[in-house]
């Protein structure tokens, strides 16, 4: 977020004389719920094949086939806002994921393999990067935002 643009929006809301907290909580719940929607927009959806076939953690090769072919989306119904926190000069509120495997399809892991009793590293896959381009939507969701804010503002004063 660019500190200078938030601070312009809060010098013209001091100049109009207004409620700053109230402002603060509207553009911070809006900013956040842009946040949520572009976060679960890019948040991948696993769609399972009826084959399987994969090599468990000993080194073992299974492959079979399933009657039903499933879809997930666990990872993107993950996705949960906070209440907005506000104390003394700050107002919060934070979008988390709460599934385990989260931060490793968003960051990128390491494929391992189990030789002889020992793990050996045999790739990477890469992260996906959700959270990310989603905070870099909501940060360029900010102007509109605060210009949406302050036109409220000097309606409700008749400015």
């Amino acid at each position: 977020m660019s500190d200078n643009i938030f601070a312009e929006f809060l010098a013209t809301l001091k100049k109009l004389d207004v409620d700053l907290k109230e402002s603060q909580i509207k553009v911070v719940n809006k900013a956040m719920d842009v946040m949520q929607r572009s976060a679960v927009q890019n948040t991948p959806v696993g769609s399972y094949d009826k084959e399987v076939d994969f090599t468990t953690s000993k080194g073992e090769h299974v492959h079979f086939t399933t009657s039903v072919t499933r879809q997930g989306g666990t990872l993107r119904r993950g996705w949960h806002l906070s209440r907005t926190y506000v104390r003394k000069d700050q107002v919060q509120k934070y979008l988390t994921n709460n599934v385990d495997y989260a931060i490793y399809v968003n960051n990128g892991h390491h494929i391992t393999k189990v030789v002889d009793g020992e793990r050996i590293n045999i790739g990477w896959v890469p992260g996906q990067l959700f959270l990310e381009s989603a905070v870099k939507t909501a940060e360029r969701a900010l102007p509109w935002i605060y210009d949406a804010e302050l036109r409220r503002v000097k309606a409700k004063h008749g400015l």
